[in-house]
């Protein structure tokens, strides 16, 4: 009896040791190691014009590959590029508005598709800190001008309006914030399962975030995240300005600190502003829902 009862008591104590742990969560990387990473997100846009409803449906796809190619102190830095990159965009009213898979053979009369395929045809630099902020992209500009200089023979000024266009989804700012919310998770100082941290994302999509660190096992680390979601998109035709929340879940590789699966899930809602229609305020949501799956990590 005295054994069984000395055996219930170190249980007990190892598991209040585990839970009250001090853990230092963060990327662990080596010079070699290899992601290879799959993003599928699907969106719904609902607008409400004069009682009428206009949905969009978008579907996007992404592999991506990332190799760590410099390890110091505080920075990784690595190396990596889209793998495949597939989009489908579609309207209750119209129908097929895009539809792009850069794993199909081009036609000579398909213009973005020859625009998009040149995503695959580049490699980018990223430079990380350890807890997943990003301190830099490089490359982009020859992204851009491979995807400009893809649709052949066109004046300069032409090439300078797509170029600027391209910037809101692919310069290396943008680039940075979209992957932010895929590596950004970690905090800056030592918490134990339970605690709680904060930071924020910036962005068309930017966030006030609260995550929460609720177990560690051999098998990955679980955060859970809780966000206030500002969505703001301005261009010559519309302006959207949207608020609401978004929920993340994520389990991680306790060796590497690199995400091994990751969700999200947000509604937006507010006005989408019709600058070609006098102005006129339209009643918008917007359901996301994306998924991250790290495929392959090799060393």
């Amino acid at each position: 009896m005295k054994a069984v009862f000395t055996k219930i008591l170190v249980v007990f104590f190892v598991t209040i040791s585990l839970i009250n742990a001090q853990n230092n969560l963060a990327y662990n990387l080596k010079v070699g190691d290899q992601f290879k990473v799959k993003q599928v997100a699907n969106q719904d846009i609902v607008q409400d014009m004069n009682g009428q409803k206009h949905i969009m449906k978008n579907l996007l796809e992404g592999d991506f590959s990332f190799v760590v190619e410099d390890v110091n102190d505080s920075l990784y830095g690595l190396k990596f590029k889209f793998d495949r990159f597939k989009m489908l965009s579609s309207s209750n009213r119209i129908g097929e508005i895009m539809s792009i898979n850069t794993n199909d053979t081009v036609t000579d009369d398909d213009i973005e598709g020859k625009i998009f395929s040149q995503l695959v045809s580049v490699n980018l630099t990223m430079t990380m800190y350890k807890n997943g902020k990003i301190k830099s992209i490089e490359g982009s500009d020859e992204l851009i001008s491979k995807m400009v200089n893809a649709v052949g023979a066109l004046d300069e000024l032409t090439k300078e309006v797509m170029r600027e266009s391209m910037k809101g989804e692919f310069s290396n700012e943008s680039l940075a914030m979209s992957f932010e919310q895929m590596t950004y998770i970690y905090p800056n100082e030592t918490i134990a399962i339970g605690d709680t941290w904060k930071n924020n994302f910036e962005g068309e999509l930017s966030s006030k975030n609260t995550w929460t660190l609720n177990s560690i096992t051999h098998d990955g680390v679980n955060i859970t995240g809780e966000s206030s979601v500002i969505f703001k998109n301005t261009d010559a035709d519309v302006e959207m300005n949207l608020n609401g929340d978004m929920s993340s879940n994520l389990t991680t590789s306790p060796e590497t600190g690199f995400v091994k699966t990751m969700t999200t899930s947000s509604t937006v809602k507010g006005n989408s502003i019709m600058h070609n229609m006098d102005d006129l305020e339209v009643p918008t949501t917007i359901i996301s829902n994306v998924t991250y799956k790290t495929e392959k990590h090799v060393q």
